[in-house]
């Protein structure tokens, strides 16, 4: 394989990714590193950034994607949405949700450093994901982290007291189709603490910048958001702390 065949593959994944298309295989395998350096190259086509999601966050989804740590994509705020919002989801297949927590930076986190300490705010959160591919697990993880993890945006739900953080296991988060699946996932399902996915992701990157939203891994399986296109309701449900809904 030639790295411009897989290069000129790659142009088609940011125009499938918006339009919930679907590319072909590419030419030949891609390592890790290498989907990194190919999501980066198409990050800018898919709309102005505004932070990170993480994944692979726990040792059955690292094990499962032959990964030795979490993997990482990017969030981009024309699809960051907040309560009351709708959401285009059209494309080839349904895009899919997962509970998890959602960190707002009030200050840049630098590697080595109390996460904690960096956070503006704590949201419960649903991200939606949905691959560029049928089969984007028989690719492997370099294709998966080129097509930005899967991520395709996020949910944002109501704060949760920072506090809180320090029990991870008494923060659930609960997501529902109507008419359609449902899932609870508990935040320590999340490397133990989100906080560590914050952390790990800081050490990755070097320093994450104040004003970055992260999403920091899923807590349960995702649910199909497979309702008609216009018709579909997204709940997020995070008990004391509040509900969110999202329009599709």
């Amino acid at each position: 394989m030639k790295p411009a065949d897989i290069e000129r593959w790659s142009e088609a994944l940011a125009p499938q990714r918006l339009i919930g298309g679907t590319v072909p295989d590419p030419p030949g395998p891609i390592s890790l590193e290498a989907g990194y350096l190919l999501a980066a190259k198409g990050a800018d086509t898919l709309g102005s950034p505004a932070g990170w999601k993480i994944g692979a966050t726990s040792a059955g989804a690292m094990e499962f994607l032959k990964v030795s740590e979490p993997i990482m994509g990017r969030l981009f705020s024309q699809r960051i949405w907040h309560d009351g919002e709708r959401a285009d989801l059209s494309g080839d297949r349904p895009a899919e949700a997962e509970p998890e927590i959602a960190f707002l930076l009030a200050h840049p986190l630098e590697a080595g450093d109390d996460p904690l300490a960096a956070i503006g705010e704590a949201r419960a959160a649903a991200e939606i994901v949905r691959p560029s591919h049928d089969e984007p697990f028989r690719l492997g993880a370099g294709f998966i982290v080129a097509d930005n993890a899967a991520g395709l945006g996020a949910l944002i739900g109501p704060p949760i007291p920072l506090g809180r953080l320090s029990e991870p296991e008494t923060i659930a988060v609960t997501i529902e189709v109507r008419g359609g699946g449902r899932c609870t996932g508990s935040a320590d399902a999340v490397l133990g603490n989100p906080l560590e996915a914050l952390r790990w992701l800081a050490a990755r990157l070097g320093r994450v910048p104040a004003g970055s939203w992260v999403l920091s891994g899923a807590m349960a399986r995702a649910i199909p958001l497979d309702s008609p296109a216009g018709e579909g309701e997204l709940t997020l449900d995070a008990g004391e702390f509040g509900k969110a809904r999202l329009a599709y």
